[in-house]
């Protein structure tokens, strides 16, 4: 009995075998493909590459139509691609980066998949042992899966490609479709996200790096691949947040509890990014507490306002600006009373921080309505630079005595006060014309100021029109202050003549920054107007000391009718292509993204109106020993140059944070994000970059 039971279960096992054996012949039958279902290619970046560099190689993998293939992390189903490489020694082949993938998801199971073509690529590097002429042969083994909404089948394929060691001169055709295939790749987010979860929360928050467009990203068809299954639920809805520059996903979390997560982020805009987080305790998970105490908008403010502050302090130092606070601050030693000091400095006061107020609402609106506008807006109009020209001019000469805005009351002492009128009109005057310098705190405040919300942002414009009152108002409201300024006398006369120096540079450099913007017919024309403005002055002058009627006529006819010709001419005509330094590329987006994969990137943007970044030119960036050590590292400069306005400049300029110039930029190879160097430059700066590496 129990000899027939054997005999009976080897039957039916037999049998069951014969009937899979059947059913696989049959289902070979049905889909009798004679060609792979996934036909894949090698294609080398370089058809004759050099030794000891780096190329690209390409896997082309186009399914047949209504099949497709799969990512690197299949999801729920399915098996990844395998490859095996047979190479010959001194070259490597790296790992194969893939584009972004779809989603599928088919009875509750996520599946990563590519419909149509997609390619991979690789580093290829070819050891110096080779020498000019010798064959390279490449040898890959790979197993795949391919599948239809029906069935899937495993395949796998045999490639091989013969390379010949050559010059490394590239095909401008193939490089096309290599820039191409590698715009698909994510690029990398060098700072590293957070992760948590709780209960059945799996949260992950993402820093977005400076190349992404904030203001035009659509987080509605967002998502994130994961490249490990399990830590977070694949088939489960995602939600996205987003502010600043961080982005939140929530989701379902998964079986796995690993303390590190990977994986790509695709943005409806067809942006792709890699990422790695780092898990940190729910307990001060990022949706209870802020990231960090520089999230909180109120202290966020307070730093920008005390930045705006120091910054607005430094500008007294600036040549247009010195002589006018100079002589503001020694004439409150000869005031008539406490009262009218303070009067005076708060009208002062008021007229800077309107100006400051005034100009950073015009941005905002101007922001607002979609036009790319910066701080300091008003120095890249030509019209704007000749009257100021004209100006200080009339400034310089008031300063030397050409002629008088009041009345002369001795040789020993200076103008009498003109009362609060006359000092607000000073505080207006001296704000525009230094606020176009951005210098140290000031730029970080200001940029501050454009993504705050906009009570802090004028909070921040007055802060700067404050700290360029702050020394007035030191000495009008602190009696003890000025005891220790100067006696009023006939060395005052002379400091005033002296101080007239400044006004007059402020000038050349002025109509050397119009040299720059405007055609020499139009330079030409404000070099007369001034010519003319300055002999109305010196009719002035004389027609004051003869004391006779109307003696402001010749300046005002003689000044005004020049500004109106300027005002109405053709803009058209003003137009100057930008000088940017000659060892620099100018400045390009996509240049940027091809350059910073191969070389290290020093990015500058610059303004001929800008003080500091015309001094840390002179003394730092064009240094011939600065550009030598830059060549011989294969160092590349670019240069944006916004002295007369760019909205792709200032958009870019909005990204880091900032509203004006100078920003230094250093991209180390690779590296997609980039180190913000400091305002102040040295030569030492520079070259320390290169010995960091």
């Amino acid at each position: 009995m129990k000899a027939m039971k054997c005999v009976a279960i080897f039957v039916r096992i037999m049998t069951l075998i014969a009937c899979m054996i059947v059913s696989f012949q049959a289902l070979s039958n049905q889909y009798d493909y004679p060609n792979n279902l996934l036909s894949v290619s090698i294609i080398p970046e370089l058809e004759h590459p050099s030794v000891g560099q780096t190329q690209t190689l390409a896997l082309k993998m186009t399914p047949q139509e209504g099949w497709h293939g799969y990512w690197k992390n299949p999801g729920d189903a399915g098996f990844a691609n395998h490859f095996k490489w047979s190479l010959p020694e001194g070259v490597t082949v790296g790992d194969f980066a893939y584009p972004a993938p779809s989603q599928l998801l088919t009875s509750g199971l996520m599946n990563y998949i590519y419909h149509g073509e997609y390619v991979l690529l690789a580093p290829l590097t070819i050891s110096k042992d080779y020498q000019d002429g010798e064959s390279v042969d490449l040898v890959l083994e790979l197993n795949y899966l391919v599948c239809n909404p029906e069935s899937c089948l495993p395949e796998s394929q045999s490639l091989s490609t013969t390379l010949t060691v050559g010059d490394g001169a590239k095909d401008s055709a193939l490089q096309n479709r290599f820039n191409q295939w590698q715009a698909l790749i994510p690029k990398p987010i060098n700072e590293t996200g957070q992760f948590y979860t709780s209960d059945e929360t799996f949260t992950l928050r993402l820093p977005l790096p400076s190349s992404v467009d904030i203001k035009n990203v659509d987080i509605k068809n967002a998502h994130v691949y994961p490249v490990i299954n399990d830590l977070m639920s694949n088939s489960a809805a995602q939600q996205f947040t987003l502010k600043d520059d961080r982005l939140t996903m929530t989701t379902t979390k998964g079986d796995l509890d690993g303390d590190l997560f990977e994986g790509v982020l695709e943005l409806n805009n067809g942006t792709s990014l890699r990422f790695q987080a780092e898990r940190i305790d729910a307990s001060s998970s990022l949706s209870g507490q802020p990231d960090s105490w520089m999230d909180n908008d109120i202290v966020l403010s307070i730093i920008a306002f005390l930045g705006a502050i120091a910054g607005g302090l430094l500008l007294n130092i600036m040549p247009c600006v010195f002589p006018i606070l100079s002589l503001k601050i020694l004439s409150i030693a000869h005031q008539g009373s406490e009262k009218e000091a303070r009067t005076g400095a708060l009208a002062y006061t008021f007229g800077a921080v309107l100006v400051c107020v005034v100009l950073g609402g015009i941005i905002l609106a101007l922001r607002a309505l979609g036009h790319q506008v910066g701080w300091a807006f008003q120095l890249q109009s030509p019209v704007v630079i000749a009257t100021l020209i004209i100006l200080m001019n009339a400034i310089g000469f008031n300063l030397a005595g050409l002629y008088e805005l009041g009345t002369i009351t001795s040789g020993s002492s200076l103008q009498e006060s003109k009362g609060p009128k006359g000092d607000f009109w000073t505080g207006v005057l001296a704000a525009f014309i230094a606020t176009p310098c951005t210098g140290p705190f000031m730029a970080t405040a200001l940029g501050a100021a454009l993504v705050l919300p906009v009570v802090s942002a004028f909070m921040i414009f007055a802060g700067l029109g404050f700290g360029m009152a702050l020394p007035f108002l030191l000495v009008s409201f602190i009696p003890r202050l000025r005891t220790v300024l100067p006696k009023p006398g006939a060395w005052m006369v002379t400091a005033r003549r002296i101080l007239a120096l400044p006004m007059f540079i402020t000038v050349l450099g002025l109509l050397w920054i119009l040299m720059r913007q405007a055609s020499s017919d139009f330079t030409l024309l404000v070099i007369s107007a001034t010519m003319l403005s300055t002999f109305g002055l010196w009719l002035t002058g004389l027609w004051q000391v003869s004391q006779r009627k109307m003696r402001w006529w010749p300046a005002i006819v003689l000044s005004l009718l020049p500004l109106l010709v300027m005002v109405s001419w053709d803009s058209d005509a003003l137009a100057q292509p930008s000088q940017i330094e000659p060892n620099a590329l100018q400045f390009d987006q996509a240049k940027l993204d091809e350059l910073k994969t191969e070389h290290d990137v020093f990015l500058y943007f610059t303004a001929d109106w800008c003080l500091t970044c015309k001094v840390n030119e002179s003394t730092s960036i064009e240094r011939d020993s600065v550009k030598e050590v830059f060549n011989q590292q294969g160092v590349v400069s670019m240069v944006g140059d916004w002295t007369n306005g760019d909205s792709v400049i200032t958009q870019f300029l909005t990204k880091h944070k900032r509203s004006g110039v100078p920003l230094y930029l250093w991209y180390r190879k690779g590296s997609d994000v980039p180190e913000i160097l400091p305002q102040i430059l040295t030569p030492n700066i520079l070259l320390n970059q290169l010995s960091e590496q």
